[in-house]
């Protein structure tokens, strides 16, 4: 089940290795975790992002792959609109998660970014 449920965060699902699974399997059963999940599935109804984005003065890196499945990459144009100060970097073949499945793509652009 934990598999099934990582799958639509990789663009490719091989990545998703038992040193993975086992990784995840840990993080759930640290304390505080379950409860965290659970309040996160219980939001069923979205709110507007633009108010709080907007406030945000900061530069800001998006690391987005453009083959996310949770949240599209199409979706960075309005980030970078509604974000004063924002830069994009775009991971071809990457999905939701850049660290796991690019990660020195995405060290090496955060790094370039910090400095």
């Amino acid at each position: 089940m934990l598999r099934m449920n990582l799958e639509p965060g990789y663009a490719d699902a091989k990545l998703i290795t038992d040193e993975v699974l086992t990784r995840y399997h840990d993080l759930l059963l640290a304390p505080g975790v379950r409860g965290a999940v659970l309040q996160r599935m219980a939001q069923t109804i979205l709110s507007d992002p633009v108010p709080i984005l907007q406030r945000v003065r900061a530069p800001t890196l998006l690391v987005w792959g453009q083959r996310d499945a949770m949240i599209p990459f199409r979706n960075a144009a309005d980030y970078l609109r509604w974000l004063p100060d924002a830069r994009l970097v775009a991971l071809p073949d990457v999905g939701h998660l850049p660290h796991e499945e690019a990660p020195q793509q995405a060290l090496t652009r955060v790094r370039e970014f910090l400095r």
